[in-house]
């Protein structure tokens, strides 16, 4: 009888373990907040995955892939923008409640095409 109590406060314990476990992780994986894009056109990125790379340029013909001039991180992370790639090379960090914006003297040409998070 004994054995039965001690195995079922083991279960409990280890169910009440991994519950605080996913309910802690699920914040760490993502920033609270939205992201919003302007210039060619709106966006909005709502709780994006922190440590992701997004795509968030627009396929505009004939030119191929054009993205927007304009970034404001209303998120509770560091978001990073780049006109490369997959997130790859120079990137211009944002940090929560701030904007940032691609040169104005080189838009479209120099647009933000990626975000990284965190």
């Amino acid at each position: 009888m004994k054995m039965r109590r001690n195995a079922g406060r083991t279960l409990a314990m280890g169910a009440m373990a991994a519950s605080l476990l996913l309910l802690g992780t699920g914040a760490a994986n993502a920033a609270t907040g939205t992201l919003e894009f302007s210039g060619n056109g709106e966006r909005t990125l709502t709780n994006p995955k922190d440590g992701a790379c997004y795509y968030v340029g627009k396929e505009t013909p004939p030119w191929g892939s054009v993205g927007y001039r304009r970034i404001t991180n209303h998120t509770d992370k560091k978001v990073t923008w780049y006109t490369a790639d997959d997130c790859k090379g120079d990137g211009s960090a944002v940090a929560p409640g701030k904007t940032s914006e691609a040169s104005g003297t080189w838009w479209p040409l120099v647009n933000i095409r990626y975000v990284k998070i965190g």
